[in-house]
């Protein structure tokens, strides 16, 4: 049905020769769109010029995202939701979604916006200002005015009746991005201020007379005027909503926004964008060859590409498991699996939906990245991947894999998130041209792998503010790997996966989504359209969870979790067992007379006090005791883990006090565990981090109870279904991993909670979208509802740290950042340490420097990425800030962080925020 639309390049082509602003506007040189900066010799730019560089990047966006069908698909599934089938009418429709992009500046023919010295300033219009228009400089209210009249004129003539009204009703709700084109955000009340905005219609009528175009301009502002008494009428509420309309809207809007920043980008810096960051098929097929051909990853021939072994047995690997338990077995399991999730996105690869369900330390990424590059190479409109993760140290993790593992470039993938450095480095006498292809690269993600957080991406798929909605266009024909989904609260997850499942179809996106604790969240009951989720590893409990390499690993110790346990005791247990596994002796993997142990809490507080009592009774058996919380700084975060995975290490005998922080994100391989139990998933990922390659034996788990887990998940429906479970069923799930059992019953209970009509919750935000409801749909669906401060330390910190072997360093700062400190004079000490103070001393200085805007944004994108390794968070209560204000300098804390100058008085660097100085509350530090 869709190919009866012309194409957006077929309709532009007819805009250009028909109706483009040079052929209708009446003098059309001497209006101007931009005008250049002081102390430049440019000629300004002619708003006909700006339109025809608007357009162009339009179409090409439009081309490389492949968008005309899922633009046509959308304006279908629009007018088949009012049972509606005519082509003539989808045909106009997807003309308007186009003109709304072409007319969005036609309002700069408005006299006073060029004679403004504020504006155009342009001479030709001096003396002929209009004080009596209503409307001031403004040119957004004048352009949607005309484009109104036009649209409206024409939807008069070519239908009738109902169609008619649908036609009308749309031309309105597509006037609505030119209206905002200039803003911020899109607003839940829209059709009010659309209304009040074409109250003006009479006053601004004679603009109309500036085009050639013909236009029955009484009877269009007469239907204009009297819009506020046709809304409520059920015909235009009927057909002013819908899922579909919502994303027509938004889509157009990403398109109109983020070509019309591209367009004026060109003219005020003279840098055209050309690469918009997607995958050409010969760099998908190069990609492939590399990974399924290549004995080796990197050209000194030092890192073995395993995946070539299994694709050279692809075909004919047996996939009967083993039933030794051994490290080649382990990795034999792990070859077993991507072969099998090879041959299953092969037989499915039209589907849309996919979940990989895969043990702890099964290679889960490597997986994804296969079946990512299968997609790609099977479907020849994919052309860009999204990697989305709940924490910024799986994204780096990732980003390091993905990059050393496909061969790609700094051009071909980005980390994104506040700590990443900011991208492929300037030359130094560049002129900040780099940094300005960076910024924008950055702004419109324009890199063929993005790996990103689930608060930015679920961010796309839902926001009203006008920067983020930039990249909405990006996501058609893209391959999402969301990892780690459980990791929030159930509260949220119908609206991820009808999100999902909306985004899949409408967008042509292979969503594959993945965990070694995946909850199934299609079972949830969401009004979207019935869509197929593949499990590309079908029997993966029966097959890999309960093989002995994963199951055996390491076993559950339920003995401390009986009644709440005192520190000290739970002190003389962990010294007492990691003594004994001491004495074991498993070759280079563990050597006689070593331990790793890792003990997690629930709450900063409990980890401090814990640290206390081990100390006392340690005597020396612990030769290094480390702490790793949320306000522990990057840099010895790095340092910790580095320290952990040095083979020469290995023979020591070392204590990680920790949080949650630990429990995904952090590839590390201990011998003994330690848990306050909390959710039962939250209990199994740190399983994961204990004997990961099956190198030893009798490695344990010990779950105890000591912190309420309720204060932090008292709301999560997790905790509520697992206190009406059994210990034996607890017990059953961690043992058998069968986390289907969990997941079920609380999938069961969302169900039936979003049934009760006293319970605000999905069908509530439903109405959201229908009705077009913006910003609800925005802050009705937040992943983490909890408020953050940061808090900013201004000690020395070191520009890098050993890294994972003994001969290598890792930056802390890097290349980029040194280079963009010392610009500024601020330098590495004697010690090879940056100051904080100075670092957050320029900060202030690049907020009140009066460079120009793109400059400015470039130097304050940059500096953020240096202040993140001098921060941390913090829940933010009353009760917090009242306590940061006697150690922060407040005068330096106006600017989105406590600067905490007398940081020495609470905060140690490797121990974070020391509860006994700073009097803190248990739910307040994790």
């Amino acid at each position: 049905m869709c190919n009866f639309i012309n194409s957006i390049s077929n309709i532009l082509a007819d805009y250009r020769e028909n109706e483009s602003i040079e052929k209708q506007l009446l003098n059309a040189d001497v209006y101007y769109a931009h005008t250049p900066n002081r102390n430049s010799s440019k000629k300004p730019e002619t708003l006909a010029e700006h339109l025809d560089l608007v357009k162009d990047y339009f179409e090409a966006t439009v081309k490389i995202h492949n968008l005309d069908e899922p633009i046509d698909g959308l304006i279908f599934d629009y007018l088949a939701s009012f049972s509606v089938n005519s082509n003539q009418l989808a045909s106009y429709l997807k003309k308007v979604f186009v003109h709304c992009i072409c007319y969005h500046d036609h309002g700069k023919v408005n006299e006073n916006f060029q004679a403004s010295p504020e504006k155009m300033n342009n001479s030709f219009f001096w003396g002929k200002e209009n004080s009596g228009n209503t409307i001031g400089t403004q040119h957004s209210t004048l352009s949607s005015f005309i484009f109104l009249s036009h649209k409206i004129d024409e939807a008069l003539i070519l239908f009738k009746g109902k169609e008619q009204v649908i036609a009308m009703s749309y031309i309105l709700m597509f006037s609505y991005p030119i209206y905002k084109h200039h803003g911020k955000y899109l607003d839940d009340d829209f059709l009010s201020k659309l209304v009040r905005e074409n109250l003006l219609a009479d006053k601004l009528e004679v603009y109309l007379s500036l085009f050639k175009k013909e236009c029955n301009s009484k009877i269009v502002s007469r239907i204009l005027l009297g819009l506020e008494k046709a809304l409520p009428r059920i015909a235009f509420s009927d057909y002013a909503r819908s899922f579909h309309l919502y994303q027509l809207i938004r889509l157009n809007f990403s398109l109109l926004t983020a070509s019309d920043y591209l367009a004026t980008n060109e003219y005020m810096n003279k840098s055209s964008i050309t690469d918009f960051g997607v995958l050409s098929k010969e760099r998908i097929d190069e990609i492939f060859v590399k990974v399924s051909t290549n004995d080796w990853l990197d050209e000194q021939e030092t890192k073995r590409n395993f995946n070539e072994k299994t694709y050279q047995q692809l075909a004919v690997l047996s996939l009967k498991k083993p039933s030794r338990k051994s490290n080649e077995n382990l990795n034999l399991l792990r070859q077993q699996m991507a072969t099998e999730a090879i041959r299953n996105i092969r037989l499915n690869h039209e589907e849309k939906l996919f979940y990989i369900e895969a043990p702890t330390g099964g290679g889960k990424t490597n997986i994804s990245m296969l079946v990512t590059l299968e997609l790609l190479k099977l479907n020849p409109y994919l052309n860009k991947v999204y990697y989305v993760f709940p924490f910024t140290t799986l994204i780096d993790q990732t980003y390091k894999s993905i990059k050393e593992n496909l061969g790609l470039g700094e051009d071909e993938i980005v980390a994104l998130h506040s700590k990443a450095d900011f991208g492929k480095e300037e030359d130094e006498d560049d002129d900040y041209g780099q940094n300005r292809k960076n910024y924008i690269n950055h702004l419109f993600l324009n890199y063929p792998f993005s790996l990103l957080s689930h608060i930015k991406f679920f961010e796309i798929l839902k926001t009203n503010a006008k920067e983020q909605n930039y990249i909405l266009h990006r996501l058609a024909n893209s391959v999402v790997v969301i990892d780690e989904l459980q990791t929030y609260a159930p509260q949220h997850w119908d609206k991820v996966i009808y999100l999902v499942q909306k985004y899949a179809k409408s967008y042509n996106i292979r969503f594959v989504i993945m965990s070694a604790t995946l909850p199934k969240l299609h079972r949830l009951n969401v009004e979207a359209d019935t869509a197929n989720f593949v499990y590309l590893l079908p029997n993966a409990r029966s097959d890999y969870f309960q093989n002995t390499n994963f199951k055996d690993r390491v076993s559950f110790n339920f003995e401390l979790a009986e009644k709440k346990i005192h520190l000290t005791e739970l002190a003389e247990i962990l010294l007492k067992e990691s003594k004994k596994y001491s004495l074991c002796d498993y070759g280079q993997v563990k050597p006689k007379d070593s331990v790793y142990t890792i003990i997690e809490f629930i709450f900063k507080k409990s980890s401090t006090e814990f640290y206390n009592e081990i100390q006392k009774i340690n005597h020396g058996f612990f030769e290094e005791v480390f702490v790793l919380s949320g306000t522990i700084l990057e840099h010895r975060r790095r340092h910790i883990i580095n320290f952990l995975k040095r083979k020469e290490n290995r023979n020591k005998r070392i204590l990680l006090i920790t949080t949650q922080v630990v429990e995904a994100g952090v590839d590390i391989d201990m011998d003994l565990g330690f848990k306050d139990k909390s959710l039962l998933d939250s209990d199994e990922q740190l399983a994961g981090r204990i004997n990961r390659n099956v190198g030893k034996e009798n490695c344990q788990l010990f779950l105890f109870n000591y912190d309420k887990e309720a204060l932090i998940y008292g709301e999560d429906y997790r905790l509520q279904v697992t206190r009406n479970l059994s210990k034996k069923e607890q017990q059953h799930i961690l043992e058998s991993k069968d986390f289907d059992l969990l997941y079920d019953k609380v999938i069961a209970y969302k169900n039936s909670s979003n049934l009760e009509e006293h319970r605000k919750g999905f069908y509530d935000y439903l109405q959201y979208i229908d009705k077009l409801k913006f910003e609800s749909v925005q802050k009705q669906f937040k992943l983490i509802e909890q408020e953050n401060l940061g808090c900013f330390i201004p000690m020395k910190i070191s520009i890098a740290v050993k890294g994972e072997t003994i001969d290598n360093n890792e930056e802390i700062f890097t290349t980029s950042d040194l280079r963009f400190l010392s610009s500024f004079e601020v330098l590495p000490d004697v010690n090879y340490k940056i100051c904080g103070e100075e670092v957050f001393d320029l900060y202030i200085d690049l907020i009140y420097c009066k460079n120009g805007f793109l400059e400015k944004r470039i130097q304050l994108k940059r500096i953020q990425s240096i202040l993140s390794k001098f921060v941390f968070s913090l829940f933010k209560t009353s009760a917090i800030e009242s306590q940061l204000i006697h150690f922060s300098d407040m005068e330096k804390s106006i600017y989105g962080y406590y600067y905490v100058e007398n940081w020495n008085g609470f905060y140690k660097e490797a121990f974070g925020i020391d509860d006994k100085e700073f009097n803190s509350v248990d739910t307040q530090f994790l």
